[in-house]
């Protein structure tokens, strides 16, 4: 009896460091995930930049941008959106963005249409 306990500890042992050597495969799903992540922070480090060219941001402004940035590639990725609905996007992160910065750099950001449209679209 003391035998088959011993050996069927031993086979318990043996199968749990097996198991621990083995190597987690990732699948497609959280490859894709991965890759998109990736997209969305390059997305947002380009609107972080383009906007930073054109004035001084603060460390909490640019903490709100990013988050605004995200909040917008996200919203927009979606394909199936009607046009109507990305315009209601697009439209809601610009009065976030007019409210988040002060007057000066609104002005600012007024003078540059193009950018404007870059960071809300």
């Amino acid at each position: 009896m003391k035998k088959i306990i011993a050996v069927f500890a031993m086979m318990l042992a043996f199968g749990y460091t097996a198991n621990a050597q083995q190597k987690k495969v990732a699948t497609p799903a959280q490859q894709q995930e991965t890759i998109d992540r990736e997209a969305l922070k390059k997305a947002v480090m380009k609107d972080i930049t383009a906007l930073s060219e054109n004035m001084e941001i603060s460390d909490s402004q640019l903490t709100n941008l990013k988050g605004l940035f995200e909040y917008k590639h996200q919203a927009l990725a979606d394909k199936t959106l009607s046009k109507e609905r990305r315009d209601a996007i697009s439209e809601a992160i610009e009065a976030k963005l007019r409210s988040g910065l002060p007057q000066d750099q609104v002005g600012k950001l007024d003078e540059n249409p193009q950018l404007l449209y870059q960071l809300t679209h």
